[in-house]
């Protein structure tokens, strides 16, 4: 998700904050992923940023409408992408954490494609098994994770998956979607309907950002790693993640 960001606005400074200690959030209950994400976006409230991605379809499916409510910068969900999928496809896989799959809110989106069957699996220990590949060098079978099946598009309802897309791809024989594209192209919109002075949020019920500039404190450029400036604890973790993989390396 970060790689596709910076490929669509290469000029901006990004903050990437993963709370490896909190993740996955897929099994985790709903108020307590709404407060793990609502401490992360005060932490961006603080440094003033112009927009914020949840890249990660739990957090959206759960809170995305209770954040935009309570932040005054733009919250830009991400979300599986059924849409694209159901265009092309007409027997669908969605794999997802429990939380994403369970939810109204990919219920809702399933139901506006009626003509596409549409199946729904929940991989409880798939994201938790991805994060400890990368953090711990733990092995990891994705086929192990994988329910057997015969369907003509699969689409990753949780951006850990995007770290097997080719493996799964080759599971299952098919076109493998997700929503990272998608959610690059809404970022790149609303930063520059910002731009424009033209942004009222009224789709997403956003509201206008705080001062742009603000994020542009020289105590954060010099930190900042080919545009990009890692929070957290564990940062170190993520910047390593983030130069040697492919998905996110920019191109």
């Amino acid at each position: 998700m970060l790689g596709a960001c910076m490929q669509r606005l290469p000029h901006a400074l990004f903050y990437y904050f993963g709370d490896n200690s909190h993740a996955p959030y897929g099994n985790r209950a709903p108020a307590e992923i709404g407060r793990y994400v609502g401490k992360a976006l005060s932490r961006f409230a603080r440094l003033h940023v112009s927009a914020v991605v949840l890249a990660c379809n739990t957090a959206t499916a759960v809170c995305a409408e209770q954040m935009r409510a309570r932040f005054s910068f733009p919250v830009i969900g991400m979300e599986p992408a059924i849409a694209p999928a159901a265009r092309v496809c007409r027997n669908v896989l969605v794999l997802a954490t429990p939380r994403t799959a369970e939810s109204e809110r990919l219920q809702r989106l399933i139901s506006r494609f009626p003509q596409c069957r549409i199946t729904v699996c929940a991989l409880p220990a798939l994201a938790g098994a991805i994060e400890r590949r990368f953090s711990d060098g733990e092995k990891l079978t994705i086929s192990d994770h994988l329910p057997p099946g015969s369907y003509d598009g699969v689409v990753l309802g949780c951006t850990h998956y995007a770290f097997y897309r080719q493996e799964i791809a080759d599971f299952y024989g098919v076109p493998v979607f997700d929503g990272v594209q998608g959610t690059a192209n809404r970022l790149e919109q609303v930063l520059r309907l910002q731009k424009e002075g033209a942004f009222c949020g009224t789709d997403d019920h956003l509201r206008p950002k705080q001062n742009p500039n603000k994020c542009f404190m020289k105590k954060y450029r010099k930190r900042q790693n080919r545009g990009v400036i890692f929070l957290g604890n564990d940062k170190k973790i993520n910047k390593t993640v983030f130069l040697t993989n492919i998905c996110f390396t920019k191109k």
